[in-house]
């Protein structure tokens, strides 16, 4: 596994508990597929969409190697990624 597949693993890892599992994945082909869950393993997630996409298609698995960054859609307090590991603070909206 390399180190960026390694981030993403432990961004999941580290998803807290009461924050919702609301978001889009960005792909590095520019798709984006919006995502209301997810599991994962060592080297990808399997996204659980809430309403099918084009083809029909309600859940996505996603090679980490893939994913050029995840948004959170979910409304959550700014605290919340201190859980994550990050530091510092974001503005209140």
């Amino acid at each position: 596994m390399d180190s960026e597949q390694n981030i993403w693993l432990q961004l999941l890892k580290r998803w807290p508990k009461g924050m919702p599992q609301k978001g889009v994945i960005m792909t590095e082909l520019n798709e984006s597929i919006p995502f209301v869950g997810f599991v994962y393993d060592e080297s990808m997630m399997v996204v659980q969409r809430q309403t099918p996409d084009a083809i029909g298609a309600r859940q996505a698995i996603i090679p980490f190697s893939s994913i050029s960054y995840i948004k959170i859609t979910a409304i959550v307090l700014p605290k919340i990624f201190n859980e994550f590991g990050f530091e510092g603070s974001l503005p209140k909206v």
